[in-house]
């Protein structure tokens, strides 16, 4: 069989070249875009609905021209005349989540309050992010805050912006959290202690602490339930360099990691270490840190401590 000639090849491209270049540009330019978008950013409805409606008569394939269109339908009071749009918009390309929930807002101004519900749960299941205060205050969903699922949607789209505060097991370290005194386990309390304190920071997703030893050391730990492997994760910096790596779980109430810490003077290797916080009441704190010369067989004390509530 005869191949086609380098010649004949060069043709077709050029044959296909001519023919793109005849149907014209298949999207706006970004100026026309930005033009376009301006006003619809600005919530100027009727001048962005008259800059879509021409976009989408010049490129009716294009994805943001013809969703925007049928939002700006919505935001005009004519939500019948919208919902196509949306849809179309969507499968010429805009993601799912956001497609869901402009057409629960369509849906719900059209008084369909069941398919607008189904909707959120569509973008609620994209992943769609929106806070609880925003979704609350959409005065385009006020048809659905009487359902018996608004709620629970609320809820759940608030887990999304807000994972720690609605998954109780990023609450299993709380009991560490406070302003403490440390010492030697044992010490009796006139021995002069170190100061620990424990925040919650990040939307309280992390547990941080903030140690001040007595002989001048310092030292940060950031502790994080890691819903990737179930377990917890804790990394400890200080001011000699150290740099302790543990994951662990809470087990009968206390909290047991293993990790590895440098080796000893800078040198080089990491040493199998076992932390435990007992959990022995509302005001106190056991630490107890062990190591291992022999890979885990056996283990010996690296330190003891007890944390007593400090009184404001």
């Amino acid at each position: 069989m005869r191949t086609p000639s380098r010649w004949f090849c060069f043709a077709l491209l050029a044959i296909a070249a001519r023919s793109v270049a005849a149907q014209g540009p298949s999207a706006p330019s970004p100026e026309e875009q930005q033009a376009a978008a301006a006003p619809f950013n600005a919530g100027q409805w009727q001048a962005a609905h008259e800059a879509y409606a021409a976009l989408v008569k010049r490129f009716p394939a294009h994805a943001i021209s013809t969703f925007r269109l049928g939002v700006t339908w919505t935001e005009l009071g004519h939500p019948a005349d919208g919902e196509r749009l949306l849809r179309e918009g969507e499968k010429l390309g805009i993601p799912a989540g956001n497609a869901a929930y402009r057409l629960a807002e369509n849906l719900a101004e059209q008084h369909k309050v069941d398919a607008a519900i189904a909707e959120l749960r569509r973008a609620l299941a994209a992943g769609f992010l929106i806070t609880a205060t925003a979704l609350q205050g959409n005065a385009h969903l006020a048809a659905l805050r009487s359902h018996p699922q608004w709620p629970a949607l609320v809820d759940a789209f608030d887990a999304i912006i807000q994972p720690c505060r609605h998954d109780p097991r990023f609450r299993q370290f709380d009991f560490w959290v406070g302003d403490w005194d440390v010492r030697p386990t044992g010490a009796p309390a006139s021995t002069p202690p170190s100061r620990n304190r424990i925040t919650l920071e990040e939307n309280s997703c992390v547990v941080q602490e903030h140690w001040v030893g007595q002989g001048g050391s310092t030292g940060q730990s950031f502790n994080l339930f890691d819903r990737s492997i179930g377990k917890w994760r804790q990394t400890w910096v200080d001011n000699l360099a150290g740099q302790h790596d543990y994951v662990g779980e809470l087990k009968d109430g206390n909290m047991v990691f293993e990790g590895t810490t440098p080796a000893a003077n800078g040198g080089l290797g990491r040493v199998p270490t076992r932390l435990t916080l007992f959990h022995i009441d509302a005001n106190t704190v056991r630490q107890l840190s062990q190591v291992s010369a022999d890979g885990g067989k056996t283990w010996t004390v690296a330190y003891d401590f007890t944390y007593v509530r400090r009184r404001e």
